[in-house]
């Protein structure tokens, strides 16, 4: 049975990871990218990313992970597509306050209650979705 991601697809990678696709969200930042390598873009992004993006293309599962770069903590879905391509799809889940102990206490208060919501919520998906395979609902 294959699930897709509901999230909208923000960026679209072929098989040498060049950006193919930019939805509207990601648009101003990855549009001008377009064609290019993302990590030659970002280099210092490849080691925290690329073994997720390697494992959902080997795996041909979706594979969502945490992470935080660029001063962003997101939520992040890797969906295998087509030809070798992979779709991104993102949440971000709050910035990092660095400024006091204080302010980074509370940031970080707000990011992991966020991950804690989308954990509830994935958990409650998936038990939706195996119900409906053991009922034979689509």
């Amino acid at each position: 049975m294959a699930v897709t991601v509901e999230k909208q697809l923000f960026l679209v990678l072929d098989d040498e990871y060049r950006i193919v696709e930019v939805g509207p969200p990601a648009e101003a930042t990855f549009g001008p990218l377009l064609g290019r390598n993302v990590f030659e873009c970002f280099a210092d992004a490849a080691s925290l990313f690329r073994p997720y993006y390697d494992h959902a293309r080997a795996t041909g599962d979706i594979v969502e992970f945490a992470q935080y770069y660029d001063g962003y903590a997101m939520s992040i879905a890797v969906q295998p597509l087509e030809d070798g391509q992979l779709g991104l799809s993102w949440e971000v889940l709050g910035t990092l306050d660095t400024m006091t102990l204080d302010g980074l206490r509370l940031s970080l208060a707000g990011i992991l209650a966020k991950l804690e919501a989308h954990e509830k919520r994935t958990r409650l998906e998936h038990r939706r979705k195996s119900l409906q395979v053991i009922e034979g609902g689509a």
